[in-house]
């Protein structure tokens, strides 16, 4: 088979219809995916665009290369479009919208009052070439930390993409072309091929943005707390620990602190479980704003039991944080739908003594928890300075 035009033109409208029905498909898999969604709509009007410009022999001239033009415009805005979404960057609509009607405008111009192939070719690309350079932009300066790998892989895509626009723009038309695409010569016809390949490349890059930013979205959800919303055991237990390690060799003080909600057991006896998750949530809330401004790592330690590690915080602003939790308690009640919650809090602290690790300081910590319920709740009880030194606990105390 010969790499004649036609065939090219074949090959590039069988890929389009490849990579949007593969599109199509897992957007049907990975429901509730704007991004993905953008990407599909692009990806159909790639289509649309290429299958109205290959058929122009066969259809009117003038509809056919505006609609097809039109249809490659809003290919390059839904692309842009669903690449600021899935970096969640806000993207005003009429700079866009303001560039697609400059450009229309311009292929009008060379179709109707002064019919030119070569100038609607080099408009085209000088629009992609914005486009291009527009995501590629936007994937480098605006990529998550934890997703750059992605966005540069797809960003040197784009612009490569880019790149072949813009020799495009010094590439001659074949003379006798006149509104023949197929006859605008070898340098061009060159550039087709490339084009088939960059969107091959492009689809992969696609997927690879998609693929980081779901493995991120589930490493994301595996370390958090579906109720609180904060860290889970395991995750601020690991962090933690590396917290911990970090501030010994900068030697740095850390503070722990077990925060534990007070007879949360008779608040779910008598307003029932889903009235203790939303005080859980409530008390998860206060801690996130209690310890604003500082450098902390809090999570949910199990049942209603929480877990706040200060770093660089001294024995003094860890027992400020401390109040401020049971003061903002005392001021903002859970409200529920039989209405407001007062609940309290009792706190067990610990500060790193330089010796063990984590778990002694959460050992210590637990233990002056316990003497603060014994004690009565609702109060702060400090660990002794040897950090794995275990608090004597009262007598006959239960605490629950």
């Amino acid at each position: 088979m010969s790499l004649d035009f036609p065939t090219i033109t074949v090959l590039g409208f069988l890929l389009c219809i490849g990579i949007a029905v593969g599109f199509s498909l897992l957007l049907v898999v990975l429901r509730g995916q704007p991004v993905l969604r953008q990407w599909t709509i692009s990806l159909w009007l790639l289509t649309l665009g290429v299958t109205l410009l290959a058929l122009r022999p066969y259809l009117p001239l003038v509809p056919a290369v505006l609609a097809g033009n039109a249809a490659m415009a809003g290919c390059g805005l839904m692309m842009l479009r669903g690449m600021a979404l899935h970096l969640q960057r806000p993207l005003p609509l009429w700079w866009p919208l303001l560039m697609a009607t400059a450009f229309m405008a311009c292929i009008f111009a060379f179709l109707v009052p002064w019919p030119d192939l070569g100038m609607r070719l080099l408009v085209f690309s000088v629009f992609a070439l914005m486009v291009d350079g527009w995501i590629a932009a936007l994937l480098l300066r605006h990529a998550p930390p934890q997703q750059r790998t992605s966005c540069r892989l797809a960003a040197a895509v784009f612009l490569a993409e880019a790149a072949l626009y813009a020799v495009r723009l010094f590439l001659p038309v074949a003379p006798d072309a006149g509104e023949d695409i197929m006859r605008t010569g070898s340098p061009m016809f060159a550039t087709y091929i490339a084009g088939v390949m960059l969107e091959l490349a492009r689809c992969f890059a696609m997927v690879l943005l998609l693929v980081e930013r779901m493995l991120v979205d589930l490493r994301r959800a595996a370390r958090t707390d579906g109720l609180t919303g904060l860290l889970n055991r395991s995750a601020v237990l690991a962090d933690g620990q590396a917290q911990l390690q970090k501030l010994r060799r900068q030697r740095r003080p850390l503070a722990l602190l077990l925060v534990d909600v007070d007879h949360f057991k008779k608040i779910n006896d008598r307003w029932g479980h889903l009235a203790g998750d939303q005080v859980l949530r409530h008390f998860a809330a206060t801690l996130q704003h209690c310890v604003q401004g500082h450098e902390h790592l809090l999570g949910r330690y199990g049942g209603e039991e929480f877990v706040l590690v200060l770093a660089g915080g001294t024995r003094g602003e860890a027992m400020e944080r401390a109040a401020a939790i049971r003061a903002r308690l005392q001021q903002r009640p859970a409200l529920l739908a039989d209405g407001p919650v007062w609940v309290t809090a009792s706190v067990g602290l610990a500060m790193d003594a330089g010796q063990g690790d984590l778990s002694t300081l959460l050992a210590a910590a637990d233990a002056a928890l316990y003497r603060a319920k014994a004690e009565g709740r609702d109060r702060l009880v400090c660990a002794p300075p040897a950090a794995d030194s275990p608090l004597p606990i009262a007598p006959g105390a239960l605490p629950v």
